[in-house]
């Protein structure tokens, strides 16, 4: 009978979604964060339910031979689920992890190509967003602790440029010295909610958010002049005055620059602001962007339809292919920077829809409009259903299917295949080394009709 505070022996048969180890103990799974697959382990149960057990390491019986030392001081933060892990092994994780999505799905004799990953796995996020909450020195900035809203310190970050641990420590030391009050989110009060910091990967450019509770920004000057020193392209004041865990509110206020930084990818340049959507790690958005382009297959006289186009990112890949690209988001502000972007480049034939594409996509289907090829990425929830119904009906020659989660990428397409799409090849691709995140590219066609 398993007990609260009972030590047991176990090995660690494989790793959940959230990069925790999971084993068998008294007929149940047992969940224990920090160990490796073939790891054996005395574990401590902390948590006793009918159907899983959690539990704690007391002792590491049996390493992993995949396992390395931690390089990370931050060992309660929940970013970098799989630091132990070797990046190689990282990587042939990540790659099952397609690979059984799919064999689950009833398509386990698809092509799937060698995962793309990093040659060096850290330094590579363009953006860290920070939680502000009070403490006894004063503020304190820093990451949530894992399954909860306490507050670590993220004095060192490996996944980040050092840029962003300057500038952390530069806001915190403004608030402690002029004793301005962090956000307290039981209260709702408080002037500083947030702080959210973005780095151009090829431009070098640098912004600044500071989300408040409110418009009022005590100390403007000394903050401006705490970041003189630094290479900041612009500071936004962003004001979020909802009771909500979104970090961002819909106001900005520019204290210096232009509210926006430039950056490139593959010879385009992208113009961000505060509220856009851009990938977190510009290198490896190249990669994934360059395999949607090959499996594209476009030869110029292409109309492509980009579903779920953001600010515009894999539709200008495209166009630089194709006849003409459309694209379709519902966040309005994405649209815009989509349109900006264009113009940007210098890019004309390519126009930009507002809407959910789940309602977009059959008005334009029944109005006439179709697309020689279609590139989606959507949300870890996968496509609206009316999204695919759609497609079947548009009957386009190619369609790519760009995923962040394997789960939903192979129930869509087994649902595509199930229609008559044939799955070529699918291509992973890591975009967040150290992480349970694996993303993918998927290419189906659809066979000439007799």
């Amino acid at each position: 009978m398993p007990l609260v505070g009972h030590q047991h022996q176990i090995e660690i048969l494989e790793l959940t979604d959230k990069g925790d180890g999971k084993g068998r103990l008294f007929d149940r799974p047992l969940f224990v964060e920090g160990l490796l697959p073939g790891e054996q382990a005395l574990v401590e149960l902390t948590e006793v339910k009918p159907n899983y057990l959690h539990g704690k390491v007391t002792e590491l019986l049996q390493p992993s031979a995949d396992r390395v030392a931690d390089f990370c001081p931050n060992t309660e933060c929940g970013g970098c689920q799989v630091r132990p892990l070797a990046y190689p092994a990282q990587l042939k994780l990540k790659q099952a992890l397609v690979e059984n999505a799919l064999e689950q799905a009833g398509l386990g004799d698809t092509t799937v190509r060698t995962i793309l990953g990093m040659d060096s796995p850290f330094a590579y996020r363009n953006k860290a967003q920070y939680a502000v909450r009070g403490c006894d020195a004063g503020a304190e900035i820093g990451f949530y602790r894992k399954h909860s809203h306490d507050l670590i310190t993220a004095d060192d970050c490996a996944v980040q440029d050092s840029l962003h641990v300057e500038l952390n420590a530069r806001v915190r030391n403004w608030m402690r010295e002029h004793d301005i009050a962090a956000y307290d989110e039981v209260n709702h009060t408080g002037c500083v909610r947030n702080l959210m910091t973005r780095k151009g990967f090829k431009s070098g450019e640098l912004m600044v958010v500071l989300v408040t509770l409110g418009e009022e920004l005590p100390f403007e000057a000394e903050l401006l002049a705490s970041l003189s020193e630094l290479p900041v392209t612009t500071l936004v004041q962003n004001i979020n005055e909802e009771r909500t865990n979104r970090i961002l509110g819909a106001t900005n206020r520019v204290l210096l620059g232009e509210g926006v930084i430039r950056d490139k990818i593959h010879e385009l340049e992208f113009e961000i602001s505060p509220l856009s959507f851009f990938q977190n790690n510009p290198s490896q958005t190249d990669v994934l962007y360059s395999s949607a382009l090959e499996y594209a297959e476009l030869t110029g006289n292409e109309t492509v339809f980009d579903i779920y186009c953001g600010i515009g990112t894999i539709s200008l890949f495209l166009a630089g292919k194709a006849a003409k690209v459309v694209g379709i988001e519902s966040v309005e502000s994405a649209i815009s920077d989509a349109r900006r972007n264009a113009a940007l480049n210098g890019i004309e034939h390519t126009e930009f829809h507002v809407g959910k594409a789940e309602q977009l996509m059959p008005e334009l289907h029944a109005q006439g409009v179709t697309a020689d090829v279609v590139v989606m990425d959507p949300p870890r929830k996968g496509c609206d259903k009316a999204v695919l119904q759609t497609l079947v009906a548009m009957a386009p020659r190619r369609l790519v299917y760009v995923s962040c989660n394997p789960q939903t990428l192979a129930r869509d397409l087994a649902w595509l295949v199930k229609q008559g799409f044939v799955l070529d090849e699918v291509q992973p691709v890591d975009m967040f080394p150290h992480s349970m995140h694996v993303e993918a590219v998927a290419r189906l066609s659809l066979p000439a009709k007799a």
